[in-house]
């Protein structure tokens, strides 16, 4: 019985095999395992020393990896033993066993390392949530602890190393990630990007034969500062991206010839002037009305005339405040009544034929076309443009709108982009505008000649393509031909030699995504274990 109980043992808990089993029992909702060891002798961790003297023994209760759902304990019963080196600073130690205890610890080495891989994929509160389910709950604190004493990667003689600098708070602090480029695994991560920092850690780890690297200034520093001559090698992609902000900002500069051009819509017809009719030329017999309009006019005329103000003359009427001031801006009373030849001038008198034509381009904001008006020297509000333009609706035709132009950013990826990645349309819509525009035009010649250089890697045409931006007149490519003669040597390596930061440009998306995870209140120690530990 007892061997097939320590079969079953070996195979279901193999880190067990170093000790006897004398017992499996139930306790409570868990196991309960006792054991012994059975080595007869012990190696004194101070010295080194083999000891065979047995001192005393005590028990010890570890934590193991839960079965079937289920709690473990191990009761191991450990011995002390005499370390018989004189010369030794113990008198006595206790035996550890191999794969099994560690000095001080309450865990097996089986849990305490599931444990600091649960609290290294999933942080603190995470992983304590999820320890209920591996029945070995434990608290945040414990988990972080656990991870801080996993052993960090030997970092062995990287030859071809990438650098790049990534965001620990956005616009504030950054860090940088070393990554070997044969095995695109993170070597290490820095806790700032200051060339200083850099070439200290080329110092301490020499080795390095090439370093690629963006085009920031502080990573060239460092590195020609700790191995001088040292091969570096421009990022194609980052060399691209400079490229393409250098177009969009010449597009951005002629961006009016990226819409096309739309006809000119006919003048709107002028409004034939109203002939007064022939019975309106023989006299009239006043009605009552025309009397009533005449008086009122006569006495609020005179009010007005002593400077009396328009409420002091309705309160003295007793008329309405509106009417009052309709009456009193009338210089005629025919103004105000008459015969149909006599009409009253309104305030939008000589910007109708404007309000017309741009409700046909198509702008039917009264808010905008009445800002407009007053440029042009109208003093009303925009109820009233509102009013005329209602008029509008079921009178006057709207033109098509006009088609939006493309946008800067498009453009340049037209220009940038592969053939067979841009539609037939796009095509014919950028041929349209370099036959509009001819800066654009040279520009997409010399941006697709250094595009082509650069998927094809044949640097030798670099300087070459420089001479000719130089000479191109077009402000933004000279200064990127500037940038690129500055740099020359890294950037005719990128060029040319099938290194390339790939693979530090995905360390870097999968910190953000390490980030995003969040990694606890241990700052940036817990998140380069991170970074450096987890697969």
């Amino acid at each position: 019985m007892r061997e097939r109980v320590s079969g079953l043992i070996s195979v279901l808990l193999p880190h067990l095999e170093p000790v006897t089993v004398d017992s499996v029992d139930r306790a409570g909702r868990g196991v309960r395992i006792r054991a012994a060891s059975r080595s007869a002798e012990a190696v004194c961790r101070a010295c080194g020393t083999l000891s065979r003297r047995r001192h005393s023994s005590y028990l010890r209760r570890l934590a193991d990896r839960s079965v079937a759902g289920q709690e473990v304990q191990v009761d191991l019963l450990v011995r002390r033993f005499f370390c018989d080196n004189l010369a030794c600073r113990l008198r006595t130690f206790a035996e550890q066993v191999n794969g099994l205890t560690v000095r001080y610890g309450r865990r097996t080495i089986p849990l305490r390392d599931l444990l600091g891989q649960t609290g290294l994929v999933l942080g603190g509160r995470a992983g304590a949530r999820f320890t209920v389910h591996l029945a070995a709950a434990v608290s945040p604190s414990t988990l972080l602890r656990l991870v801080h004493r996993l052993p960090l990667p030997k970092i062995g003689t990287v030859k071809v190393l990438g650098v790049d600098e990534f965001a620990l708070r956005r616009g504030h602090v950054y860090g940088t990630v070393l990554v070997d480029m044969e095995t695109h695994r993170p070597v290490d991560v820095l806790p700032d990007r200051t060339s200083a920092t850099f070439a200290a850690w080329l110092r301490a780890h020499p080795g390095a034969e090439v370093i690629c690297r963006d085009r920031a200034s502080s990573f060239p520093l460092g590195a020609q500062s700790a191995i001088p001559g040292v091969q570096e090698v421009a990022d194609r992609w980052h060399v691209l991206d400079n490229l393409v902000s250098a177009l969009e900002r010449a597009i951005r500069r002629h961006r009016s010839c990226l819409a096309t051009p739309e006809p000119a819509p006919p003048p709107p017809a002028e409004a034939e002037p109203v002939s007064a009719p022939e019975s309106a030329k023989a006299p009239v017999v006043e009605s009552s009305k025309v009397l009533r309009v005449r008086q009122w006019h006569a006495e609020i005329r005179t009010l007005a005339v002593r400077g009396l103000r328009y409420q002091d003359i309705a309160k003295a009427t007793g008329r309405d405040p509106a009417t009052v001031k309709r009456y009193a801006e009338a210089t005629t009373w025919q103004e105000l009544t008459g015969p149909p030849t006599v009409r009253r001038r309104t305030i939008l008198a000589g910007h109708r034929n404007y309000l017309v034509q741009r409700w046909r381009e198509g702008c039917n904001d009264a808010a905008v076309l009445t800002e407009e008006l007053r440029s042009r020297g109208f003093a009303g509000n925009r109820r009233t443009v509102r009013r005329f333009l209602n008029t509008l609706t079921d009178k006057v035709e709207p033109l098509p709108v006009p088609k939006a132009a493309p946008g800067i950013r498009e453009v340049a990826r037209w220009i940038i982009g592969l053939p067979e990645n841009v539609s037939e349309h796009c095509r014919q819509q950028l041929k349209a505008i370099c036959l509009r525009c001819p800066h654009i035009d040279q520009l997409r010649y010399l941006a697709r000649v250094f595009a082509g250089m650069l998927r094809n890697r044949s640097g030798s045409r670099l300087d070459e393509w420089t001479d000719q931006a130089q000479t191109s007149g077009i402000s933004e490519l000279q200064s990127f031909a500037t940038g690129l003669r500055k740099d020359r040597d890294a950037v005719l390596a990128g060029l040319t030699l099938p290194w390339s930061s790939g693979a530090v440009e995905g360390a870097v998306t999968r910190i953000k995504l390490i980030k995003r995870a969040g990694y606890g209140r241990a700052g940036f120690d817990l998140l380069r274990r991170r970074i450096l530990l987890t697969p």
